[in-house]
């Protein structure tokens, strides 16, 4: 906890360092956008290709590795960010702590294309406060030669004929949700019951388990180390490129979708330029290419048209709408919830 803490306390800073280098305007009269962004989450031609439409406009980014430091950062007192792209429970917590400037759609020309897929974003459904930039599910990756079969349910990570070929992730939100789904619950559920039933049910899966991890997940199951692996369907569509046996799946009963938004902040000073970086972010052009470049989906169906064929084709980039009719988004838990998975969560790491 301790690193975990100084990590961004010294990201805080950095941050700062940055923005107290270039805040307001550039030495050249630019309006200067500070921009909170994931790593490697844009194609890197996207932002000159901005400010060499709008030269009036410099985009400053900075990357963090977590929701949780994004939104120390985001918060602080002082802080000169403009844009940040949590995930939607983070984006929820924002609104609720009124720390989001509401996005005027009237002066966007692009805003059309998100429009429809806002309307699913049950966090924000009518785009007030964030808009769509990518999206995907938590499903389930399975290597069809090991399985012999296809893979339909979350059943199969709990099959005794699959021991030691099972990869869990190592997260509380993710595991302790999916083996609700499996029990037919809620991935929001803030019953303490269905909770100790969730994790009853992953300890008893403990014995079936290879390893339990998180991005190194994706390269074990790339080089058909197991069989079955939970994972983000991003990390899933860049597996299956390298590796011919592997399948994703939404599995059956359900599973989380994700969506990580672009939100102005309520402290900017730079809302008209934000605006319009966000605007152009949304135009089908940029969205395809950025959606090619990070390997998540895209909301936009005209960007989908611009994408490269190939990826149209793949499950994990490109899920029929029908298979994710029994899809949740993860909700901001207050900490009294929280601390229930939390609790649940300790109880599969101990046994």
């Amino acid at each position: 906890m301790k690193k975990i803490v100084c990590m961004i306390l010294i990201a805080v800073m950095s941050v700062f360092l940055l923005a107290g280098c270039s805040s307001g305007d550039d030495a050249g009269g630019r309006t200067v956008v500070h921009f909170l962004n994931w790593g490697d989450y844009i194609d890197p031609e996207v932002i000159p290709m901005f400010e060499e439409e709008n030269p009036d406009i410099k985009v400053n980014m900075t990357t963090v590795p977590s929701n949780e430091e994004m939104y120390v950062i985001a918060t602080t007192e002082g802080t000169q960010i403009d844009i940040v792209v949590p995930s939607e429970y983070m984006i929820q917590r924002l609104m609720l702590e009124d720390r989001l400037a509401q996005i005027d759609h009237s002066k966007m020309e692009n805003y059309q294309y998100v429009e429809d897929f806002v309307k699913t974003c049950t966090y924000d459904p009518d785009g007030t406060y964030s808009l769509p930039y990518t999206w995907g599910t938590f499903g389930l990756l399975y290597n069809i030669k090991m399985t012999g079969e296809e893979i339909t349910s979350w059943d199969a990570l709990f099959d005794p004929k699959y021991k030691n070929q099972i990869l869990m992730y190592d997260s509380i939100r993710d595991s302790i949700g999916l083996a609700l789904i499996k029990l037919g619950y809620s991935v929001n559920t803030r019953d303490p019951q269905q909770l100790d039933e969730a994790a009853d049910l992953l300890v008893s899966q403990k014995p079936l388990v290879l390893a339990y991890g998180t991005d190194d997940l994706r390269m074990t199951m790339t080089n058909g180390s197991a069989a079955l692996a939970p994972m983000y369907a991003g990390d899933a569509a860049y597996s299956m490129a390298d590796n011919e046996d592997l399948r994703y799946v939404v599995p059956k009963e359900g599973a989380n979708i994700f969506v990580d938004g672009m939100c102005i902040l309520k402290t900017t000073d730079a809302y008209d330029a934000s605006l319009r970086f966000l605007d152009f972010m949304m135009r089908p052009d940029i969205a395809a290419l950025n959606a090619e470049y990070t390997g998540y989906s895209t909301p936009e169906d005209a960007a989908l048209e611009l994408v490269d064929p190939e990826l149209l084709e793949n499950y994990a980039f490109n899920p029929p709408k029908e298979d994710l009719v029994d899809c949740e988004y993860y909700e901001y838990l207050p900490k009294d919830i929280l601390r229930l998975y939390e609790d649940a969560w300790m109880k599969v790491k101990i046994a």
